[in-house]
């Protein structure tokens, strides 16, 4: 009983140093969406989930990416994931749609790279991957952002 025990708390506290935090939150730069509130938040060592909310003067965005994250090295991480967006335009078009488009839906993938500095609450992220929008026409689209975190005590 003593070794099932010992097991499975040896097991909870790897699981617990695996990841380097738990909550993040900051502003993340796109070549759509120019600057955007950017969470990040991690269910497990290897799980998480990511938010970002931005615009333009013209239009209002919200993403949402569930991500795979694996550790490159001690302080680097690299991670996969997907997720849903839809935005709210006034105005000028966007993405090539006419005027008349005011609310959009679509789906992205990503793939990027994440630094944690060691001894600092700060973390910096770059990802790529393609936009695939739904309504109101079926477009697609390349994205990359970079995203610079604080790491929430």
């Amino acid at each position: 009983m003593k070794t099932i025990l010992l097991s499975i708390s040896l097991l909870f506290s790897m699981s617990l140093f695996a990841q380097k935090y738990t909550n993040s939150i900051g502003l993340r730069f796109s070549n759509v969406g120019f600057t955007q509130l950017n969470a990040k938040h991690f269910l497990n060592a290897n799980n998480a989930l990511e938010v970002s909310l931005g615009g333009s003067s013209n239009y209002v965005w919200i993403q949402g990416n569930y991500e795979w994250q694996h550790e490159l090295t001690s302080d680097f991480d690299y991670y996969v994931g997907i997720g849903p967006g839809m935005g709210l335009v006034s105005g000028n078009p966007i993405m090539n749609n006419s005027a008349n488009d005011k609310f959009m839906v679509g789906a992205n993938g990503v793939i990027g790279t994440e630094y944690k500095l060691p001894d600092y609450p700060f973390t910096f992220a770059f990802e790529t991957g393609p936009y695939l929008q739904l309504i109101p026409n079926l477009r697609l689209g390349w994205n990359f952002g970079l995203a610079a975190r604080y790491v929430l005590p």
